[in-house]
């Protein structure tokens, strides 16, 4: 599109929100709930060549409350406060789980079968390739923002406000050097050095470990907010996404036609297909 001044201006799908983190490049993501599609046809070319298998129960209208259409993970102060830095849980984990456990006890064979079936799929459904291609053009932006002048002058508002809390291992930004939660906080509410936990939080904590969890991650939370570094992030990854979608406009809008394409047949499907 054009403005009033003849100059060529991006068209920007979406409107911002910082709460969700919403960016230019989400409107050219497939929901990747929808790649569970590959499921349904992996399951009966494994059936076809004589193993037996069952794709998960997914329930694709189900997900994570802290997980973005585009698979980014929010944290905030009201994530903080519900859920620490964990996030909410995703519905269909046990079903995830399970499945994973179970292919843990398949012989060779079975997984060499199950990696041909799924590369199969993958190939017939565009999703994942579209995911791809969009992450890529927004690790630039992500990678920008981070280092913008405003946005480091926040960073070092942040490790002063975080410094009461007490640890030794701050990072130099909430997203720089593993950002946080950093080891020794993830070992202060879980009881367990960081080596033994999963995405940084303990399968079982205790309530207390919880609380504990939900006071450092609310703390670091608020810290990025009374510092600005929430706010300043957020609007030089979105001006960087800006920049990238004017810069590739012409091939996000055949991208554009053909996720929705996508998505309009994988939703038919997985409905009519229902849960495994």
């Amino acid at each position: 599109m054009s403005s009033a001044d003849g100059v060529s201006t991006p068209s920007i799908l979406v409107e911002q929100n910082r709460a969700l983190w919403v960016m230019p490049l989400d409107a050219y993501m497939v929901d990747d709930q929808l790649d569970h599609l590959v499921d349904v046809f992996t399951e009966p070319c494994m059936q076809e060549h004589g193993f037996s298998y069952q794709r998960p129960a997914v329930d694709v209208a189900l997900r994570s409350e802290t997980v973005t259409v585009s698979g980014r993970n929010l944290f905030n102060v009201d994530v903080a406060t519900a859920w620490g830095y964990s996030g909410a849980p995703d519905p269909n984990d046990d079903a995830l789980r399970a499945a994973q456990t179970d292919s843990m006890t398949w012989p060779q064979e079975q997984l060499d079968q199950y990696a041909d079936c799924l590369q199969d799929a993958r190939e017939s459904f565009p999703a994942q390739r579209i995911n791809n291609h969009v992450a890529g053009l927004a690790l630039s932006p992500w990678e920008g923002a981070k280092r913008d002048p405003d946005v480091l002058e926040a960073a070092g508002r942040w490790v002063q406000c975080m410094r009461p809390l007490g640890f030794t291992d701050l990072p130099d930004s909430p997203n720089g050097d593993g950002g946080t939660p950093t080891s020794s906080m993830v070992e202060a509410y879980t009881g367990q050095s960081y080596s033994k936990t999963f995405d940084g939080a303990a399968d079982r904590q205790t309530v207390e470990q919880k609380a504990e969890e939900i006071r450092i991650a609310t703390f670091d939370a608020e810290c990025q907010e009374s510092s600005g570094y929430a706010q300043a992030l957020y609007e030089a990854e979105w001006a960087r996404q800006v920049s990238i979608v004017r810069e590739n406009e012409p091939a996000l809008t055949s991208l554009l036609d053909e996720k929705a394409a996508y998505e309009e047949m994988a939703d038919g499907i997985l409905r009519g297909a229902g849960p495994g």
